[in-house]
C-alpha cells in the first residue's frame, strides 16, 4: 500500500518553497519542475522512471489515483480548488505531451480526467490547512520521540568520576607516545594528493636467501623483500615498539599487572597497536600510512617492505578505521583495549578481566555520551578489535619468512616479540 505521508509531506514542503521570482512554485511554469528535482517515492523505481498518463514527462508518484509527473499534478490541483475553466482555440483535440502540455489547458484539463485522475480527491483550502497542521504535529512527535530516546540513553550512561579519570589519563598517554602532529617523509620524494609515491629504480631483493633483481617493469612477488624499503622500515620499529611499551605502562593499573603477564601483553597486542597508530594516519587522496617518526608509506611499499600480503588487509583495516571518523581518545581507548585484550600466557587472568571491564565500561560511557546519535559505532569499534587481531595472526607467520630472509637486518626488539623470552620489555621501566 503506498504511503499517504509521502505525497502530504512533500506537498507541505512545496507549499512553502518560493522561488527566485518570488512566486509560489505551484504557480510557476510546469517546466520548471525539472529545474527543482522534486521528491521522489521510495516504491519508485529510479533507474527506470515510470511516464506521467497524461504528457509522458517523468512521473514523480500516484497522484490523485494516476501516476503523474509533478507539473500534471500541480494543473489538475489547481483546476479543481479555484474552479477554473478554460476554452479550446481549436478543435478541442491538442495533443499533450511535455512539450505542448502548457498550449492548452482545456484539452489537457479533459485528459487528466479521462485518464482517471479524480477531482474528488483535491481537498479545499480548510482540508489543506488541516492536513498540513497534522503532518507538523506527526514530525513534531517523532522529533520528540528522538530526543526522549536520547535522553534516557544518557540517563542510563552515568558518566563515573572513575571513568574520566580512565579517559584523561588514557588520552594523556596516547597524545605523548604518539604525536598527532608529525614532519612526515617519503621514501621517494613527497606525492600529491591523488597520485601515488613516484617509484624509484628497484634494488636487489632477497627471496629465499638468494639476490634477486627485480623484473623490467619493477614487479615483485609478495614473497620477495625489498632491502631498502625494508631497511626504512625497520629503523622505526624499535623506537615504535618502546612507545607502546610507554604507552602501556601509563594505562592506570598496567603496571600493578604481574610483571610475567605484563610482558605476554605487550608481546602480544605491540603489533596490533602499531598497525592502529599506522591507520589513524591514513592519508585518503594520497593513500598512505604513516608509521612513527613520519615514515609515510604507500601500500606497494609496505609490501615489498616485508609485510607482503598483509598490505592488503592492513590498508583496508585503515580506509575503515577513517570512516568511523575517531576522535583522539576514542583512538586512544582502542588502543588501551588491545592492551589488556584476552591474551594466552598469562597468571592473573582475573586482575586482567577487572582492568579490562573498567577501560571497556569507560569506553562505552564516553561514546554514549558523545555520540548519542550513533548507537552502532560502538559495535563497528569492537568489530575493530577482531580485525586487528586477524592481522596480528598473519602477521606472525610473515615474520617467519622474513627472518629467513632478512634476519641480520630486523631489529632485536622487533624479534623479541615472538620469542620466549623478553627482557628489553621489562628494561622500559
Amino acid at each position: 500500500m503506498l504511503s499517504a505521508y509521502e505525497n502530504l509531506d512533500f506537498y507541505s514542503h512545496k507549499l512553502k518553497t518560493v522561488t527566485s521570482s518570488g512566486y509560489p512554485s505551484s504557480i510557476m511554469d510546469d517546466n520548471d519542475m525539472d529545474k527543482k528535482g522534486p521528491y521522489i517515492p521510495s516504491y519508485m523505481d529510479q533507474n527506470t522512471p515510470e511516464p506521467c498518463v497524461v504528457c509522458g514527462d517523468k512521473a514523480t508518484g500516484y497522484h490523485y489515483r494516476c501516476m503523474t509527473c509533478e507539473g500534471c499534478k500541480g494543473f489538475f490541483r489547481r483546476t479543481v480548488q479555484k474552479d477554473l475553466k478554460y476554452s479550446c482555440k481549436y478543435a478541442g483535440d491538442c495533443v499533450v505531451d511535455k512539450t505542448t502540455r502548457n498550449q492548452c489547458q482545456e484539452c489537457r484539463f479533459k485528459k487528466c480526467v479521462r485518464v482517471g485522475m479524480a477531482t474528488d480527491l483535491v481537498l479545499d483550502e480548510q482540508k489543506r490547512v488541516a492536513k498540513r497542521k497534522l503532518i507538523e504535529e506527526n514530525r513534531e512527535r517523532r522529533r520528540s520521540e528522538e530526543i526522549r530516546k536520547i535522553s534516557r540513553l544518557r540517563a542510563d550512561c552515568v558518566f563515573t568520576e572513575r571513568d574520566q579519570y580512565i579517559v584523561d589519563h588514557v588520552t594523556t598517554s596516547w597524545l605523548q607516545t604518539c604525536p598527532k602532529k608529525v614532519n612526515r617523509y617519503y621514501l621517494n620524494g613527497s606525492p600529491k594528493p591523488g597520485m601515488p609515491v613516484p617509484e624509484a629504480p628497484r634494488p636487489p631483493v632477497v627471496q629465499n636467501g638468494v639476490v634477486r633483481e627485480a623484473d623490467s617493469s619493477g614487479a615483485m612477488d609478495d614473497d620477495m623483500v625489498d632491502q631498502d624499503i625494508f631497511s626504512h622500515l625497520a629503523e622505526v620499529i624499535t623506537p615504535a615498539i618502546i612507545k607502546v611499551v610507554e604507552f602501556a605502562k601509563q594505562i592506570p593499573g598496567f603496571t600493578k599487572l604481574v610483571p610475567d603477564d605484563q610482558v605476554a601483553l605487550l608481546k602480544n597486542c605491540c603489533f596490533e597497536v602499531m598497525c592502529l597508530r599506522a591507520a589513524s594516519r591514513f592519508d585518503k587522496q594520497r593513500r598512505t600510512i604513516t608509521m612513527f617518526g613520519g615514515l609515510t608509506v604507500t601500500k606497494e611499499q609496505v609490501s615489498q617492505g616485508g609485510l607482503g600480503r598483509l598490505a592488503e588487509p592492513l590498508f583496508e583495516f585503515a580506509e575503515g578505521l577513517s570512516q568511523l571518523h575517531l576522535d583522539d581518545t576514542e583512538v586512544a581507548l582502542l588502543a588501551a583495549l588491545l592492551v589488556v585484550a584476552d591474551r594466552p600466557g598469562v597468571q592473573d587472568q582475573e586482575s586482567i578481566d577487572r582492568l579490562q571491564d573498567i577501560i571497556l565500561t569507560a569506553y562505552k560511557n564516553y561514546i554514549t555520551r558523545q555520540r548519542p546519535h550513533q548507537p552502532v559505532l560502538w559495535g563497528k569499534i569492537l568489530m575493530k578489535v577482531t580485525d586487528l587481531r586477524a592481522l596480528s595472526v598473519a602477521h606472525a607467520e610473515q615474520v617467519k619468512l622474513v627472518k629467513m630472509e632478512c634476519t641480520n637486518d630486523i631489529p632485536p626488539l622487533f624479534l623479541e616479540m615472538f620469542e620466549s623470552s623478553s627482557p628489553l620489555f621489562m628494561k622500559q621501566e
